[in-house]
């Protein structure tokens, strides 16, 4: 049990007509504590439930929680794909793709802490894609004048307020 859920585990054996042989499955379910001076009895409504296909002969609470720590790092990598195209190889030269590689996570690690410094906390979950969206996918003119350029934006940009409290904080940082 942790602190704000009850979870259970157990481990069958499931053969899916589509594997050439039988998996081990760890169920879990978990349902969160209720802070109650009486004791409350938990309804099948109240457990959420996941499934792990696994090798690995562990308890199912060690599976789960084991696997938990990794999800996060493929929704990274899935993120750095999507939003920075790591997957595509640019040559056929293993130092100049290996550059081309470096290149493209620097640029995910400083979007990210762009982000963390920059950004009200509801951007911290955007992806690269929907901050681009958003944010970079909108009219605007790139004026030089006075030895100064400047980005004008639509008037009609619905984040210009964000935009430029962002501006603020990028000036903030030099």
């Amino acid at each position: 049990m942790d602190e704000d859920w009850i979870i259970e585990g157990t481990a069958l054996w499931y053969h899916a007509i589509s594997w050439k042989k039988p998996r081990r499955v760890a169920v879990i379910r978990k349902a969160k504590v209720v802070q109650d001076v009486q004791a409350c009895p938990l309804l099948d409504t109240d457990w959420e439930y996941e499934a792990i296909v696994t090798s690995l002969d562990w308890e199912s609470i060690g599976l789960w929680r084991f696997y938990n720590q990794r999800c996060c790092m493929e929704n990274y990598i899935k993120e750095a794909k999507r939003g920075s195209a790591i997957d595509k190889i640019a040559t056929g030269s293993f130092e100049a793709n290996e550059i081309d590689l470096l290149v493209k996570l620097l640029a995910y690690n400083l979007y990210e802490r762009f982000k963390r410094a920059c950004c009200e906390p509801v951007h911290f979950g955007y992806t690269i894609a929907r901050f681009r969206l958003e944010f970079f996918q909108c009219a605007a003119k790139l004026v030089s004048h006075s030895r100064s350029t400047i980005l004008k934006l639509e008037k009609m940009f619905t984040h210009r307020h964000t935009w430029k409290q962002m501006e603020f904080r990028i000036a903030q940082l030099e």
